[in-house]
């Protein structure tokens, strides 16, 4: 059985860098946004959402921004368990579950680093 994801509140900023480095490394095969948009559209088809919006992985990477941008530019608006929150519904949203895995890594070796 897989472990739920986590992100714990001290470590919001530090998931954030590591997050906008894999979605926007066009060398990096850590996250696979085209593939996560792509199960997205498929189950979005199989319920019968046919007119439904079709998702890429520029969706992503621009919800990603968004989130982003808004803990710089308004800091004292969220709390560190508040962006935890937001970047763990982003994950679960966008990221398979081998994704999160290489990702985690990473964030430990971060972690580990500081």
């Amino acid at each position: 059985m897989a472990r739920r994801r986590e992100i714990r509140p001290e470590e919001a900023t530090l998931w954030l860098g590591v997050l906008l480095d894999a979605a926007f490394d066009p060398t990096s095969k850590t996250l696979n946004l085209a593939r996560s948009a792509e199960i997205a559209n498929q189950a979005a088809q199989k319920q019968g959402m046919a007119g439904a919006l079709r998702l890429t992985a520029r969706d992503g990477q621009s919800q990603l921004l968004a989130l982003a941008s808004d803990f710089v530019s308004y800091p004292e608006e969220q709390s560190d368990k508040r962006r935890a929150e937001l970047l763990l519904g982003w994950a679960e949203h966008w990221m398979l579950p081998e994704d999160w895995t290489r990702l985690a890594a990473r964030v430990r070796k971060r972690r580990e680093r500081t």
